[in-house]
């Protein structure tokens, strides 16, 4: 499916149209479940919701969403973050580097991929969806992580609650993860993932 670059256009186009009735009978049946309403994620075309790796500030402003900016830093470096609202209570960070967005992150659910898998989504899932993505546990100075790789632009960021400390230790092997851990949070780079 391609993106259309008026996401606004599209977002309004498709609130106002009647859901089909499959669409409505699956919201009934699943109400746990995210139907996405508007563009999701797109690793192939580099967006977001819409918002795409490389916009300017500009561009940003243009398409005329409520935008929160602030400062972060991170590893030594000093980010400018733009916090966009979408409808639906979808919030998308911007980070931007030398003037255009570096890197898209979402804890929103509701935006999906092409395989269908977002915030939310199980590790079986992501498994099921991407047979040859993995997922990766460490400890780099002091910040832990856990995210889901797939040699795409996008890295699933799940959910550390949920799992045991043993994973965050460098030296070891031993990782046991439970299949129902969750998608927490879903960042779309400019450039692959390893």
């Amino acid at each position: 499916m391609k993106i259309i670059s008026g996401g606004a256009w599209l977002m309004m186009l498709v609130a106002c149209s009647p859901a089909p009735s499959d669409v409505r009978d699956l919201a009934k049946q699943t109400p746990t479940e995210a139907v996405p309403l508007v563009a999701g994620i797109d690793a192939s075309s580099g967006s977001l919701a819409g918002l795409r790796i490389g916009m300017t500030k500009d561009q940003l402003f243009a398409a005329g969403n409520p935008i929160i900016k602030r400062s972060v830093m991170q590893e030594g470096d000093e980010y400018i973050v733009m916090d966009v609202s979408l409808p639906d209570g979808l919030v998308v960070e911007c980070w931007f580097d030398q003037g255009r967005i570096e890197k898209l992150r979402t804890i929103s659910e509701g935006l999906l991929d092409e395989k269908g898998v977002g915030v939310g989504s199980t590790l079986v899932a992501l498994k099921a969806a991407y047979p040859d993505g993995r997922l990766v546990t460490g400890n780099e100075d002091g910040r832990r992580y856990a995210n889901f790789v797939n040699r795409s632009r996008v890295v699933f960021e799940m959910d550390m609650a949920g799992l045991p400390q043993a994973c965050f230790h460098d030296e070891s092997k031993e990782c046991e993860v439970h299949p129902n851990l969750r998608v927490h949070g879903v960042v779309l780079y400019s450039g692959p993932s390893t």
